[in-house]
């Protein structure tokens, strides 16, 4: 067998805005031959320093379960400055494998794909110089907001209706809503003041349109929905509303109380969708992301409580995106294709789909960065966008039960684990997962989930994580949230984990090291 070899792929584009890619190797390679179907002819510079660092996972908070951005980073030998004319070149997206010398290239194992920060170029004389390029996987697209689409502020009562006024709106992000907000109690955003319209999604919606006057229904007569030449140029009849859905459009004749606020059905284009892993994938949709990139694990994801997203301000896609995927304890991340797809999040299964064994393990060491024992489980549910002071109520419901839920963005769900907090009186910890589920109901079933994940073990031992080097030439082969069979005596472990995040190429380029939990 040939001996192993890092190979390296980074799309660049020159100032010029002609494209080109870079190919890189950790040890000098002949070019592919001719008959290669995939890389024939093609050259491998031999100047990678080091095999790329990289560390993706399920969650980098498991108190919270926050995921964050896989990354790593990227060190090539520019001696002789023969890298020099890529200065200023945009450097993209990367890709790397772990290839057999003499073997096809198709034949390669994808390790990871992401993108590149722009390069620091080391321009030192006392040393060799050097190229450094911080890497990132494709969560860094979804810190910008899913929403491109401002509103344009000009406004001129005949042509422009609907984009706000030039000091009100303009520039501010239209509103997107997604699943069932009903009784989100959302902010009202006010399109045309001079007809009283207001708009709560950017785009056609499901419907089922719900007004609030200081937190109590506002009692206006729904006339139905308007075709848009009818809904632009004429007014309901008094103390009513109606609405055009195509545009996510209500326009009210009626005088507020005190103030508005709306629930709806959102988001219909390509079907009206309440669930989390639709939710995720049409906010990945939303925020530009290629359909060749968001896998069919999203749409196809069996958790069937009803979620409910809203934005009209500048939050990240991937907050969004966490919030719908954390109601089904699962973690949306590009794969090491740089495909976004479903990692659900539960316990060890039955089955493991690799086995580790004493003699496999090179190092192992207790994570001491995971969650300690929790004695007590909070789920957030029942979101609403706008909050009321006991004066912003109505008296109806000043005085009822209901003036509490008001007062505060979510509801909770609580669980206090016993056995946990009597047997580490003070060594327990808090777990708060803050989700985008509409119903009580879904919330305590989370509730269940999470308990037996971060409860105590059937032994009466606390959840531990643990960090597991072993070679990668042993052909071991597991993706984040599967089962992992893990035999280590010398410290009492035999039992199955779940792999929570992964560093291939580490601590050297012939190991990985796996973080497992159970």
């Amino acid at each position: 067998m040939g001996a192993t070899v890092i190979l390296v792929e980074i799309d660049t584009v020159s100032p010029a805005g002609a494209p080109e890619t870079l190919r890189f190797s950790d040890r000098a390679i002949r070019p592919f031959p001719p008959s290669d179907p995939d890389r024939a002819n093609l050259e491998w510079d031999d100047c990678l320093a080091e095999p790329p660092t990289w560390r993706r996972a399920l969650f980098e908070d498991m108190a919270s379960l926050t995921p964050s951005i896989g990354s790593g980073g990227l060190t090539l030998q520019n001696t002789g400055g023969h890298l020099n004319g890529y200065k200023g070149h945009a450097w993209n997206a990367i890709r790397v494998w772990r290839w057999t010398e003499g073997t096809p290239f198709a034949a390669a194992v994808l390790e990871l794909t992401g993108l590149c920060a722009q390069p620091q170029f080391d321009h030192r004389t006392s040393q060799a110089r050097q190229v450094r390029c911080d890497l990132y996987d494709y969560r860094a697209e979804l810190e910008r907001p899913p929403q491109s689409t401002l509103y344009a502020g000009g406004n001129d009562g005949s042509s422009v209706l609907y984009e706000g006024s030039a000091d009100g709106l303009k520039g501010q992000p239209k509103p997107i809503a997604y699943g069932d907000l009903t009784d989100a109690h959302l902010r009202p955003i006010q399109v045309n003041a001079g007809q009283y319209v207001f708009q709560v999604h950017d785009g056609p919606i499901e419907g089922a349109v719900a007004i609030f006057d200081g937190g109590a229904p506002a009692g206006y007569a729904d006339q139905g929905d308007k075709a848009d030449g009818v809904f632009d140029t004429t007014l309901p009849a008094a103390a009513s509303y109606f609405t055009s859905l195509g545009r996510g459009l209500i326009k009210i004749n009626g005088s507020p109380v005190l103030g508005l606020t709306f629930g709806v059905k959102g988001s219909n284009a390509g079907g009206y969708v309440e669930t989390a892993g639709p939710v995720a994938a049409r906010l990945l949709a939303k925020a530009g992301v290629p359909p060749e990139r968001i896998g069919a694990s999203l749409p196809a994801l069996a958790a069937p409580a009803v979620v409910g997203v809203f934005s009209a301000d500048q939050t990240g896609t991937a907050e969004l995106v966490a919030q719908a995927a954390r109601s089904a304890l699962t973690a949306v991340l590009p794969g090491r294709d740089g495909v976004y797809q479903a990692y659900r999040f539960g316990p060890p299964a039955a089955e493991a789909v690799a086995r580790i064994d004493a003699d496999q393990v090179l190092d192992l060491a207790a994570d001491d960065l995971a969650a300690g024992p929790v004695g007590e489980i909070r789920v957030g549910w029942g979101r609403i966008w706008t909050t009321f002071s006991s004066g912003e109520l109505k008296a109806s419901v000043r005085s009822s039960p209901e003036a509490e839920r008001l007062a505060a963005e979510y509801r909770f769900a609580t669980r206090e684990l016993g056995a946990v907090k009597a047997r580490f009186p003070r060594g327990w910890s808090s777990l708060e997962v803050l989700t985008a589920l509409r119903h009580g109901a879904d919330a305590e079933a989370l509730l269940d989930e999470l308990e037996a994940l971060f409860g105590l073990r059937a032994d009466g031992s606390p959840r531990r994580a643990w960090r597991v080097t072993i070679w990668s030439a042993d052909g071991l082969s597991a993706d984040l949230g599967e089962t992992i069979a893990l035999r280590y005596p010398p410290q009492g472990i035999d039992d199955h984990f779940v792999l929570i995040a992964e560093e291939p190429m580490r601590p050297t380029r012939e190991q990985t090291i796996w973080t497992l939990w159970g």
